[in-house]
């Protein structure tokens, strides 16, 4: 599934005055940048908190949940959607990325025998952390739960309530279900 199409107005008027006005907002201005956001047609929870300082390159293929989080210097690429449901972790320095750019035709086809896609959404489901510098590769679903450790890198889901890390991503436990 591919996010919306691209409208080119709407798409200048964020990169030249959206993004401008989100970057130099203050620190603790997180209902100004949600408001933001919204006026460029993301799904914003009142309670969610993304830093001025993290990128959003098309607002309008970004949804973020109650209580989740996008840290300073993260990069969301949302040219396909990226969903973060509620109580997510996104942090510092993080890489969401929903395409992979200038893959010659050789280095797409290795990337497809390892089962890495060069094209599609993302999706951190409740209660996921992305944790500093990690990055997730296009149509990766981190599901409920589940963790990807610092500079671990995601070429596919991982499983709910697991713990991950490294590059390549290994499963490294298991995380305690929270009960009622």
């Amino acid at each position: 599934m591919q996010g919306k199409p691209e409208r080119p107005l709407r798409a200048m008027l964020w990169r030249r005055v959206g993004a401008k006005l989100f970057y130099i907002s203050f620190h603790n201005w997180y209902g100004v940048r949600n408001a933001l956001l919204r006026a460029f047609g993301a799904t914003v929870a009142p309670t969610s908190r993304v830093r001025p300082s993290a990128t959003i390159t098309e607002p309008w293929n970004f949804a973020i949940g109650h209580e989740s989080s996008v840290g300073d210097l993260a990069w969301i690429d949302c040219r396909e959607r990226v969903t973060i449901g509620q109580f997510c972790t996104i942090s510092q320095h993080t890489r969401l990325l929903t395409v992979l750019d200038e893959v010659t035709a050789p280095a797409a086809a290795a990337l497809t025998n390892a089962g890495v896609q060069t094209r599609g959404p993302i999706t951190v489901q409740d209660d996921g952390w992305v944790a500093a510098e990690g990055m997730v590769l296009p149509g990766v679903t981190i599901q409920t739960g589940a963790i990807l450790g610092a500079r671990g890198t995601a070429k596919q889901s991982l499983e709910a309530w697991s713990t991950n890390g490294g590059d390549p991503v290994k499963r490294l436990g298991t995380r305690a279900v929270p009960t009622a």
